[in-house]
């Protein structure tokens, strides 16, 4: 993410309030000395630098612990999208009523120009129903308040998906959800993106992308005995419902080409893990 770090770095500084503090979790061979430079000299940076025995998963837990312990909020963003001058501002006051605030994002391409497309959620979507199907609280556009973090932690080191896996767990226990449409967050779309949403998907992003949610599905259900019924419920039924798309197209090539070729022809995706047992093309994969 190197390469991205002046972009982030100078949105950081464009923030229209600036009473906060920089965090920095460093899993590779970045230089310290070009982040502090790039962020200024009136934000004060913090590192948290890996272990030999860290893994991407742990070291970002032990991050949100390490901050936990001496702030009351949390703003998360990646290092390879750009902040809008109101992310700080928005994140701050949606947390005012609720425990976990999550802004719109725009796509942007490999070199920060913006594709005209927006991801979240839409107008007639509901938080509470779309999270047990789809992510839309990534570790790049949402907000916590620590005390509903911390019960959230740690996460198995195996976990993909930690931002979906925090906000499921953080929904089982209640958190107030907020969702702000308005568009705060720059998210680029390159090579290495964890969970492609923009076309052409191949068949072995869309099967890579499978095994993870059935993973995370996995994490949620048997680790957390905090659910309700209905709650459980809900999982379960988007557990049967993946799991019916991932017996399909494991077992016919053809299945799973005639999906990818129709998931390309559709517009690019607005929520997180879509690309696993799209509704729309149920008629193909849930003969």
């Amino acid at each position: 993410m190197e390469r991205f770090l002046a972009d982030w770095c100078k949105s950081v500084n464009a923030q229209d309030r600036r009473d906060f503090d920089v965090w920095v979790g460093v899993d590779g061979g970045v230089s310290t000395d070009a982040v502090s430079t790039l962020v200024g000299n009136n934000v004060t940076v913090h590192f948290v630098m890996t272990t030999g025995e860290d893994t991407p998963i742990s070291l970002r837990c032990r991050a949100m612990a390490l901050i936990a312990a001496d702030y009351e909020t949390i703003i998360f963003t990646d290092s390879d999208d750009i902040l809008e001058p109101s992310r700080v501002s928005a994140a701050l006051s949606g947390l005012e009523g609720s425990d976990l605030y999550g802004c719109a994002l725009a796509l942007i391409n490999d070199s920060g120009e913006d594709m005209g497309i927006y991801f979240g959620l839409d107008e007639d979507e509901d938080p509470y129903t779309i999270l047990p199907h789809y992510n839309f609280l990534g570790l790049s556009n949402t907000a916590w308040r620590v005390e509903s973090l911390l019960p959230c932690l740690p996460a198995p080191e195996q976990c993909v998906a930690l931002d979906w896996l925090l906000a499921t767990r953080a929904w089982a226990h209640g958190a107030r959800i907020k969702y702000d449409r308005t568009i705060r967050m720059r998210y680029r779309q390159h090579g290495k993106n964890t969970a492609s949403v923009i076309p052409p998907f191949t068949s072995e992003q869309i099967i890579r992308a499978t095994e993870v949610v059935t993973a995370h599905y996995r994490f949620v259900i048997v680790e957390d005995s905090g659910l309700s019924f209905s709650q459980r419920k809900l999982l379960q039924q988007a557990v049967m419902r993946v799991g019916k798309f991932r017996e399909t197209v494991l077992a016919s090539s053809d299945i799973l080409n005639d999906y990818v070729t129709a998931l390309n022809n559709l517009p690019p995706h607005h929520l997180w893990w879509l690309s696993v047992a799209h509704p729309a093309l149920e008629n193909i994969w849930n003969r």
